[in-house]
């Protein structure tokens, strides 16, 4: 389907690109230009056996990024990381072809090849003892079924932050503010550490201010064969307008005007359809290239392109081959969603005439329009419920979307669910980046679990508009990356963090590597506030004078729950990370040794009752005081003092405790004054069991 969204809400691929033309005031002709392209099938993947150690097993591994196969081990066993359909194209097989014409495409998970050459020379292929046979491309796929095998060993991800601080979104606010998206920003959450690829018209992102900062870790023209996604010589010159307004609405960071979803995130960025035709050619540039982007590692992939009706030289889907598994793009999302991938794909922009593919696929993410009010917008496709499995999935905004087109410097406003399809995908990439060990069927059913229609899900809208807070309290809570800032005469780390247990200690650990046995030390952090929740502490000033110092923030709730932050690398003050908002009164508040919670004796024998006094009330939000917890040095729950075990009551305005620590083994603790019906501010101060 081509672009757009901004293009007009018809199926038809000539009404589509027309009504482009005339909503952009351009006057261009179409270039019908049809290319004599078969798909060539091969019996197998030659003769070397797949299993480990194995040839063919290594060369499979050496395809696969350590990203790819990391993503891939939190859906499939270790011992089933790679399989038999991951394996190369023989390249024999390959070399064979090339007699008979130009080799366009190679379909790994498929096992086949695309092949321009006429007609007499496919014949000739068809009969060669290693081919299973031999199709146009404008006709349906043929059906494949590929045996699986096992192997491959994952890795772990790195990560480092780019520090910015607040966004300023201007008037792109209200599209990321109905899934709630500024509010993980406000966190630090704005994509880093994730990959996320986008299947499109092309892109032109290089020398246009808004893409700046964007990181791209490859491109390709899977039609063409090159690494330049923009337009070039020869190329509509609409080319690349669609996938640029899409890029835009995930990426861009223009301050004032316009914000991406997740601008921070990094891009593998795949050009697969040629205007103004539509063949079915692109759908296996797209399985090309979803391959591609599946073992590079990419966590999330977004295209709001889809497939029905095609030029009158090709075959057009029936509706009953709309079913999710006949399709090539279905096919290969579902493959792709097999191996951990998280697809989003547009719904259409067909009204009730319904979806296109691979709208239609079991596991893809189908997203609807909606307006600035919520509602579904008219061309918006209606759905259906095929397999129990309920389409449109989620729904965003659709029309008066703002994003950038080609060369241009200021926003414009845009429709379809081409542009509702990004702030999806960018929701999910804030899910992937804030909790990135989990499995993506769990960030999947968040989202729908939490989202605006979760209640009562329909064929209109799927289950609503996200809400990425909920769905973060629906993962267990997120925590966001620690920003380091001078105030007064300390060096204080501030996080912020959605936290669904009420009783928690927090802390932040550092170590020289992002790795749990290289952990150096440990402090507690005060809380303020919720929603997000404020956690700040002084850090020592030697810390920072090292080369490489990583640090991530923990929580501990009081039954034990725990809550891990992801690694972030530490820079000098003052770093705030982008999209991270601090409130001033956190800067105000005086060090923690300077809110003296006093214990004597002072060390502590062991077995002995000690005495503590501490404020009444909050330093920072006035807050009275509620209970006392004692944490040991790594940060575990060891008991909750009540203030009805005080023997003293509030003298004034400080309080006196008289806390036992019989059964205490020797050692260093923290002690934590937790003030507010729900611990919203707290004080720590240590002591030492001997």
């Amino acid at each position: 389907m081509h672009p757009v969204i901004l293009a007009g809400y018809s199926s038809s691929s000539a009404m589509r690109y027309t009504w482009l033309l005339v909503l952009l005031g351009v006057a261009v002709e179409a270039q019908p230009g049809a290319v004599q392209t078969w798909r060539v099938f091969f019996r197998d993947k030659g003769p070397e056996p797949f299993r480990p150690g194995s040839r063919l097993y290594e060369q499979t591994l050496a395809l696969h990024s350590p990203r790819a196969l990391a993503r891939r081990a939190k859906v499939r066993p270790p011992e089933a990381l790679l399989t038999f359909a991951d394996a190369p194209v023989y390249q024999p097989y390959l070399d064979s072809l090339r007699r008979w014409g130009e080799l366009r495409l190679v379909v790994r998970w498929r096992n086949y090849a695309v092949l321009q050459m006429d007609s007499l020379a496919a014949e000739a292929v068809r009969q060669l003892p290693f081919v299973a046979a031999v199709q146009p491309t404008g006709q349906v796929p043929l059906p494949v079924a590929l045996p699986q095998a096992s192997g491959g060993i994952a890795q772990g991800l790195g990560w480092q932050e780019h520090p910015c601080g607040p966004f300023d979104y201007g008037a792109s606010r209200w599209q990321l503010e109905m899934l709630k998206i500024p509010a993980v920003h406000r966190i630090g959450v704005t994509g880093e550490g994730v990959l996320l690829g986008l299947l499109d018209t092309g892109f032109r992102w290089r020398q246009q201010p808004g893409f700046a900062h964007l990181q791209v870790l490859a491109e390709w023209d899977f039609l063409g064969n090159d690494s330049v996604t923009a337009n070039q010589p020869g190329d509509d010159p609409l080319q690349d307008l669609h996938g640029t307004a899409v890029l835009s609405v995930l990426g861009a960071v223009l301050p004032g005007t316009l914000i991406g979803a997740a601008p921070m995130a990094t891009y593998i960025l795949g050009k697969t359809e040629e205007l103004p035709a539509e063949r079915h050619i692109e759908e296996d540039a797209y399985a090309a290239a979803l391959e591609w982007m599946e073992a590079l590692g990419v966590d999330v992939v977004s295209s709001s392109l889809g497939y029905r009706d095609f030029d009158s030289t090709e075959v057009s889907y029936t509706a009953a081959q709309l079913d999710g598994r006949t399709t090539i793009v279905a096919q290969a999302v579902e493959e792709a969603a097999r191996r951990g991938v998280l697809c989003v794909t547009a719904m259409g922009n067909d009204g009730a005439r319904g979806l296109n593919s691979p709208a239609d696929a079991d596991s893809v993410i189908a997203v609807a329009a909606v307006d600035s009010a919520g509602q579904r917008v008219h061309f918006s496709s209606v759905g259906r419920r095929q397999h129990g499995i309920l389409r449109p999935s989620l729904a965003a905004p659709g029309i008066g979307v703002l994003g950038l087109l080609p060369g241009q410097d200021q926003p414009r406003p845009l429709a379809g669910t081409s542009m509702a399809t990004p702030l999806v995908a960018g929701a999910v990439a804030l899910l992937l980046a804030a909790r990135p060990e989990l499995p993506p069927w769990r960030i999947r059913q968040a989202l729908l679990e939490t989202a605006s229609n979760a209640e009562h899900p329909d064929t209109l809208l799927g289950y609503g508009v996200p809400n990425l807070v909920r769905a973060l309290l629906r993962l267990g809570g997120a925590v966001g990356p620690p920003a380091l800032v001078e105030s007064a005469q300390s060096l204080r780390a501030v996080a912020f963090a959605f936290v669904p247990f009420p009783l928690f200690g927090a802390w932040l650990q550092w170590g020289d590597l992002p790795r749990e046995e290289a952990i150096r030390g440990t402090i507690p952090l005060r809380s303020l506030g919720t929603d997000p929740l404020t956690l700040f502490g002084e850090l020592p000033r030697e810390l920072l004078r090292t080369d490489t110092v990583w640090a991530r923030v923990r929580l501990v709730g009081s039954a034990g729950e725990e809550l891990l932050g992801r690694w972030y690398l530490l820079r000098l003050p003052p770093s705030v990370p982008c999209g991270m908002v601090i409130p001033p009164e956190v800067l105000a508040l005086p060090a923690a040794e300077q809110e003296v919670l006093r214990i004597s004796p002072q060390p502590v024998p062991l077995g002995e009752v000690c005495t503590v006094s501490l404020p009444g009330l909050s330093p920072g939000g006035r807050l009275p005081l509620r209970a006392v917890q004692l944490w040991d040095a790594v940060g575990r729950h060891v008991r909750r003092y009540t203030l009805a075990e005080s023997t003293q009551p509030w003298s004034g305005t400080r309080w006196t405790l008289r806390l036992p620590t019989a059964g205490l083994a020797a050692g260093v603790y923290w002690l934590e004054a937790l003030y507010g019906s729900n611990g919203a501010e707290r004080l720590f101060a240590p002591i030492v069991l001997r």
